[in-house]
Formats: structure tokens, sequence, C-alpha cells
């Protein structure tokens, strides 16, 4: 008979606080949650205010790509978005994130490297989209975090009934469950948001998605708005396997060297992104001509910098690559006029 080896409690516990734990980036709100979110563990943030789930999953994402000494996971991340791209037209708020990995000292290129984006616009996409977060799993053993925004977006709309909220919740187990299995696997740490069951009252909602997200989660943290005047949060821990439930007040963006920043100009947005494209894209092209086309579409992009802060596109680039459309088009219109005049003077000497 195989021997079987016995640890006690004590020995487990001092077990898993070596493990490394990740920095939210407020000391309060790691203090909420044991000192910072553990490897392995299942999380669900959720609550009434997007924009603050929203930050919180991308500065944890950022902060993941940090050495162990300084809090991170010193890993790669899958980020997999659900959600309706007409509605928000974003895949993925680049901006938010530069800004993010500039404030915390990082490099901000090596550190997209390390960040695989998965967007998901419709229930099908998102069925994928969880397939091909699997796949990565097992062929990357260096991804340490996986985020997973608005899952439950497809499966729960608020006008559905009574029973086919049901199907739906049966639905999403399905498809949810295998990604958290491959993350217990492989002790990834599983971080995922939704909507509260209901919006308002005094009394924290659960999550949204039935029992069977709130069984399998080993931490559930519900955020409130105190005070919309200001940043002030209230964190509800409402489950975790080895703290009591608690409640505390924090500031989410308090000494944030970035809130500054998010509503850059578009100007100096712009002028990032040439720089950055001379450098990277321009000086890496073989044709000289090319390379003149490009100056041109500097040009280009220069003079118009009014049309494209204004133009409702998901970022700078796709406003770039709109404009550089219009450039093109304004190009051959020109060449096709060239030409008729041309013709014309053929014809005339000809006859």
């Amino acid at each position: 008979m195989k021997a079987v080896d016995f640890c006690n409690a004590l020995e487990l516990l001092r077990e898993n606080e070596a493990k490394p734990k990740l920095t939210t980036g407020n000391v309060d709100f790691d203090s909420l949650l044991g000192g910072g979110i553990e490897q392995g563990f299942f999380y669900i943030f959720y609550g009434d205010n997007e924009d603050d789930i929203d930050y919180l999953l991308y500065r944890i994402l950022c902060n993941s790509l940090l050495p162990l000494d300084k809090f991170g996971f010193s890993g790669k991340v899958v980020f997999i978005n659900s959600g309706s791209y007409r509605q928000e037209q974003l895949l993925l708020d680049i901006r938010l994130i530069v800004n993010l990995l500039k404030a915390n000292g990082t490099d901000t290129s090596r550190s997209l490297d390390r960040i695989y984006t998965i967007s998901a616009f419709n229930e099908e996409q998102q069925q994928q989209a969880v397939e091909d977060a699997c796949k990565l799993l097992l062929e990357d053993s260096e991804i340490k975090l996986v985020v997973a925004r608005n899952i439950t977006s497809f499966h729960l709309p608020s006008e559905l009934g009574t029973v086919d909220r049901k199907e739906q919740i049966l639905k999403l187990q399905r498809f949810f469950s295998p990604l958290w299995q491959a993350c217990q696997a492989k002790e990834i740490t599983l971080i995922i948001s939704c909507k509260p069951r209901r919006q308002g009252g005094w009394k924290p909602s659960p999550p949204d998605g039935g029992s069977f997200l709130r069984h399998q989660a080993h931490v559930m943290i519900y955020l409130r708005r105190k005070d919309e005047s200001d940043k002030t949060v209230t964190a509800f821990l409402l489950k975790h396997p080895n703290r009591q439930q608690k409640t505390i007040d924090f500031s989410l963006y308090e000494g944030d060297p970035i809130m500054g920043r998010l509503t850059t100009p578009f100007r100096s947005i712009l002028q990032e992104e040439m720089d950055t494209l001379k450098r990277s894209f321009r000086e890496a092209l073989m044709d000289p001509a090319r390379r003149d086309s490009f100056d041109c579409l500097v040009k280009a992009w220069t003079s118009e910098q009014g049309a494209m802060s204004y133009a409702k596109v998901p970022s700078t680039l796709e406003a770039m690559l709109l404009l550089a459309v219009v450039e093109n088009r304004k190009l051959i219109e020109d060449l096709r006029e060239e030409i008729r005049e041309l013709r014309s003077k053929l014809d005339s000497v000809q006859s």
C-alpha cells in the first residue's frame, strides 16, 4: 500500500502564508483580503459602480506583472473582456493600462507583451473566449492570473424571467466550469467581475450568477461608492476561507499618480502615438518610398487633430487609421482627376 503523507493545520497555514501575494495597490484593501490577492484563489469583485470595479481590475492586472519583491506575481495575465462593443466601444483600455504601468515603473512595451487579451461581444464568442483561455493556460506556464470582466453580461440580462434565468445560470455553469477547473489545477488566480443581483439597498446584494459562482469563489467583495462627490469606497468582505466578514472604507484612487492623467489631452496622446510609431514602425520600413508615405500621414494626422479627437472610435490609434484611410481616399481622388485631365489632353492631341 502506498504511504500517504500528512501535515497538520499549522504547517498548512505556514505553507499558504509563504506563497506570494499580489497587492491591489491599496494597503487597507490588501489588509481586508488578508495581505493581498492570494495565488490560486478565485475572487469575485462586484458592485453598483462599474467604473470602480473596472479600475480595480486593471490595477490588479498591471500589479500582477510586477516582480515578487514588489508584491506582484511576476508572470503573464489573461484578460477576458465581455461586453457590448457598440455600447462601450472598448476592447481594452490601453491608455489606462499604459498609465498604470508607467506609475509602477515597469517597461511598458515589455509588460504589454505579457498580457493576453480575449474579447467577446456575444454569448457564442464568450464560449470561444473561455476555450481559448483554457488552451493558453495549458500552453503557457508563465500565466499567473486570469481576469474575466463582466462574466455574466450575456447570460443574465435584466429582462429574463425566472424560468429563463435558471436555464441561463445552468448554461453559465457549463461554460465557466472548465476555466475555473483549469485555474485550480495550475494554482492560477482567477478574478471575475459581474453586476449585483439587485441594485441599491442598504444590504449588499449577492452577485449575479446564482449560487454556483458564490459557492465556487474563495473570496467575494462587494464595492459601493460611499459618496459620489469623492472616490471613497465601502468594501464588504462577504466571503473568505480564513477571515471573518468585515467592512472598511477606503479611497480607491488615493495617492494614485495616474488619476490626473486619465483625462490626458488628445493632442498629447496623439503625439505620443506618433513618436512611438516613428521609432518602432517607420524605422523598420525597408522601402524609402514607404517611409516618405508615412511622413505624409504624420502631416495629415497633425493637421486634423480636431477631427480625430471628435471621432467616436475606441482608441487614438484607430482614429489615426481612420484618418489615414480618408487621406488615402483623397490621394486616390486627386490621382483620378489628374488622369482625367491627362486623358482629355491625350484625346485632344490624337484628334
